[in-house]
C-alpha cells in the first residue's frame, strides 16, 4: 500500500491523527527524559505492568524502574498463582514482585483479588467450592493476601471485569464461579473484605470494553454505569474505577460518549484509573514504520483525551515491550494478523528500543502536565 493511500485510509480509523514529523523517522532515539518525570509536575504516576521473568533481563529491569513508579505484577498475585491448593498458599512470586517494587520505590497495584475467568483461577475451583463455603473461601483469600501485603500494596483490582460484552444476563455481569456460586453479591462481599483487611488501600473495579466508539463499547459503558449506581445505592465499598483501555487501533475512539461515561462516574464520588493501557494493531496494515505511526497516533489521542477530563492521576501502560507480548500468544482468529506477522503494542521494539509509541506517549504526558497540578 502507498504511503499517500495508507494514510487516506487510516484517517478514517479513530487512532490516526495529524503525524508529528518524528514519526516519519524510523530511528528514534533514546528517549529525554524518563516518563515518571514528565508526569511530576502535574502529579501524574505512572505505571507499568510485568511478569517476574520480564524482570531477570537488566536492561529491561532498569527501563521499568528508570520510566515508572508504579509496577503491576502481571500473574503473581492472580488465585492460579497463589492457590496450589484450596488450604495453601504459595507467595514466592508475589512477594518477589513487590520487594522488586520496594526496593526501587515503585508503588504497587495489585491485580487482581477476583475475576470470572476460568484461566486465571486454580483448577480446584470446580471440584471444591459450593454455593455453601464459596463466600468463606473468597473473603478468607482476600483477608490473608491483602492482610500479607499491608501497607506495601498501594491499590487493588479487588474485582476484575465484572461487566462483559458477551454476557447474555440482562446486567451484563460476566458469568463464571463467583457469580453462578453468590450471585452478583460477590462483588459486595470483595469490596468489604478488602476493606476490613487493608483500609488504607485503594480499591478499585476494573472495568473492559468501555473506551471506544462501538455499539459494544456504550453497551459496557451503560451497563457499568448502571452496576456502579446500584453499588452506590447499596454502600459497596468501591473507591475508584479502573478503564483497561485495552485500544483496539482499526475502531473509533470513544469521544463525548466516553468523556460523558468519566464525568457520571467521577459524579458517583469515584476516582478514574487507567489500568492496563495499550493498543491493538490486529487490524493495522502498511509496513512497520506506518502501523507503529498508528499505534503511536493511538497512545497519544486517546491519553489526551481521556487523563484531562477525567483528572486521571495514576497510568498503568500493560504492555511495555513488543518482546513477548500478549497478544502474539492469544490463538482467537479475531487477534491474528492478516500478514501472519506478529504484533507491535508495546512502547520499546524486541530489543527493547523505544518506539514512536514511546515518543508519542512521552510527547502527551509533557502536554497534559504543561499547566502544573489542577
Amino acid at each position: 500500500m502507498k504511503r499517500r493511500e495508507f494514510v487516506r485510509r487510516s484517517l478514517q480509523w479513530g487512532c490516526l491523527a495529524a503525524m508529528p514529523a518524528i514519526f516519519s523517522d524510523p530511528a528514534v532515539a533514546a528517549p529525554p527524559s524518563s516518563l515518571k518525570a514528565l508526569g511530576a509536575p502535574c502529579g501524574l504516576k505512572i505505571g507499568v505492568q510485568s511478569i517476574r521473568a520480564q524482570l531477570q533481563n537488566p536492561v529491561f529491569a532498569q527501563m521499568v524502574t528508570a520510566n515508572f513508579q508504579m509496577l503491576t505484577p502481571g500473574n503473581e498475585l492472580k488465585w492460579a498463582r497463589l492457590r496450589p491448593g484450596p488450604e495453601s498458599y504459595n507467595f514466592g512470586d508475589a512477594d518477589w514482585m513487590v520487594a522488586f517494587a520496594q526496593q526501587n520505590e515503585m508503588l504497587v497495584h495489585g491485580h487482581n483479588l477476583c475475576w470470572n475467568a476460568e484461566g486465571t483461577n486454580p483448577s480446584w475451583f470446580s471440584s471444591v467450592l459450593t454455593k455453601e463455603n464459596a463466600r468463606q473461601y473468597l473473603t478468607q483469600h482476600i483477608t490473608t493476601v491483602m492482610g500479607r501485603y499491608r501497607g506495601r500494596i498501594d491499590s487493588w483490582d479487588v474485582v476484575n471485569e465484572p461487566i462483559v460484552p458477551w454476557s447474555k444476563r440482562d446486567d451484563g455481569l460476566y458469568p463464571g464461579i463467583w457469580l453462578n456460586l453468590l450471585g452478583p453479591e460477590y462483588i459486595d462481599i470483595a469490596f468489604h473484605a478488602a476493606a476490613a483487611a487493608d483500609p488504607k488501600a485503594l480499591r478499585v473495579l476494573n472495568t473492559y470494553y468501555v473506551e471506544q466508539g462501538t455499539p459494544d463499547h456504550e453497551k459496557g459503558r451503560q451497563d457499568n454505569l448502571r452496576f456502579l449506581q446500584q453499588c452506590k445505592r447499596r454502600g459497596v465499598p468501591i473507591q475508584a474505577v479502573g478503564i483497561e483501555s485495552h485500544l483496539d487501533a482499526s475502531q473509533p475512539p470513544g469521544g463525548a460518549a466516553l468523556r460523558r461515561f468519566i464525568d457520571e462516574v467521577r459524579a458517583l464520588g469515584l476516582q478514574v484509573l487507567i489500568t492496563e493501557l495499550d493498543v491493538n494493531d490486529t487490524q493495522i496494515t502498511g509496513n512497520l514504520q506506518d502501523r507503529d505511526a498508528v499505534v503511536a497516533s493511538c497512545y497519544s489521542d486517546y491519553l489526551l483525551e481521556v487523563v484531562p477530563p477525567g483528572h486521571v492521576d495514576r497510568l498503568i501502560f500493560w504492555t511495555a515491550t513488543d518482546k513477548g507480548n500478549w497478544l502474539n500468544s492469544v490463538r482467537a482468529p479475531k487477534f491474528q494478523r492478516p500478514d501472519g506477522g506478529p504484533h507491535r503494542p508495546g512502547l520499546l521494539d524486541e530489543n527493547l528500543r523505544p518506539k514512536p509509541a514511546y515518543t508519542a506517549v512521552a510527547d502527551a504526558i509533557t502536554r497534559i502536565c504543561a499547566d502544573g497540578p489542577g
